[in-house]
């Protein structure tokens, strides 16, 4: 029991200068299901106990798919049997476990992933019988899913091997938990300065008409502090949509004008995957113009998905930068007719 409680306190000390720094990856949270004790006595009969059990995590995010997580579980109550020098002796008391091990990641989609475990767990059976302890392997399998910009809800299932000290002998536990976790220094977009608009051109009264109208350009990304979709949505938002309008004056004012939008995504999640939101997004800017009475013919929409990035994926700075639409007006130019 030492063990267990001495692991747990420096897990514990060392999580507040894991919160103090910069963009920490620092998460804590609780879980509880079911726990299953296999092959608790010695009879003829499946003498297997379940009971219910709850646990504390805390871990570190390193990066998207690495992290450090332990976690201490009360396993629940249980009643064992076992032979000590030719006489069965019986033991009811409470099992827990700290377990501790490095957790990684396969996100199947920006907000989703799957994980393993494999590490080791620090047991303890404290009983009407004595106080036992050992370590033995442990291994778990889950699914990881990011509900709000702070929160994550998870589904676990994990499993001791091979427990063996004097009550017990080869016995496994598993455990089947859904669980929450707060992630302290995660947010979903950093702040950036605001997206640059270029201003249209002011053109100067002249007696004559200019031989051209010059090119302009609108860039939205998820860099800025103005929201552009929901997490993992192709809806325009309404700010997103009103820093369109120059553009959309544009359009309206020239007929010879056309703009081209590309959709961009960053690497998170699979390529088909991305490649399907960054059409998505691109359709539903070109949606504003065609709101506006623009033509479909005068609008090139494409996606681009991961595919071109303009920063590094590796950090949610770079991240935010590449998921953007693009907006392109190109130069119009007037043929005088003598």
């Amino acid at each position: 029991m030492k063990k267990i409680v001495t692991s747990l306190g420096l897990l514990m000390a060392v999580a507040p200068t894991a919160y103090a720094q910069q963009d920490s990856g620092l998460y804590m949270g609780g879980r509880i299901g079911p726990s299953f004790l296999e092959d608790s006595c010695v009879t003829d009969t499946d003498c297997g106990d379940s009971e219910l059990g709850a646990g504390i995590i805390t871990g570190y995010d390193f990066n998207d798919w690495f992290a450090l997580e332990g976690t201490y579980d009360y396993l629940g109550r249980f009643d064992t049997a076992f032979d000590q020098s030719g006489t069965t002796v019986g033991a009811s008391g409470d099992l827990t476990a700290f377990t501790l091990a490095p957790k990684l990641s396969y996100h199947v989609k920006d907000d989703t992933a799957l994980y393993g475990k494999l590490g080791g767990a620090m047991w303890d059976f404290n009983s009407n019988a004595g106080d036992r302890d050992d370590v033995s392997l442990m291994g778990a399998l889950g699914v990881d899913h990011q509900a709000t910009e702070k929160l994550n809800v998870r589904l676990e299932y994990q499993h001791i091997n091979d427990m063996d000290d004097g009550y017990f002998s080869s016995i496994d536990n598993n455990l089947v938990t859904v669980g929450m976790t707060y992630h302290f220094g995660r947010t979903n977009n950093e702040p950036m300065p605001e997206p640059m608009v270029e201003e249209p051109v002011m053109e100067e009264p002249e007696p004559e008409p200019q031989p051209a109208v010059e090119p302009q350009s609108i860039v939205l990304s998820e860099a800025g502090e103005t929201e552009m979709f929901g997490f993992d949505k192709a809806t325009l938002s309404d700010q997103a949509a009103a820093s369109l309008q120059p553009l959309v004056d544009r359009l309206l004012r020239h007929e010879e004008a056309t703009a081209t939008i590309v959709g961009h995504t960053d690497s998170k999640g699979p390529a088909a995957y991305n490649q399907k939101l960054s059409v998505e997004r691109a359709q539903a800017v070109a949606d504003v113009f065609l709101d506006a009475g623009i033509d479909a013919s005068r609008l090139t929409v494409e996606g681009k998905g991961e595919a071109d990035p303009i920063a590094s994926n590796n950090t949610p700075e770079g991240r935010a930068q590449n998921r953007r639409v693009e907006v392109t007006s190109p130069e119009i130019v007037y043929v005088e007719v003598n």
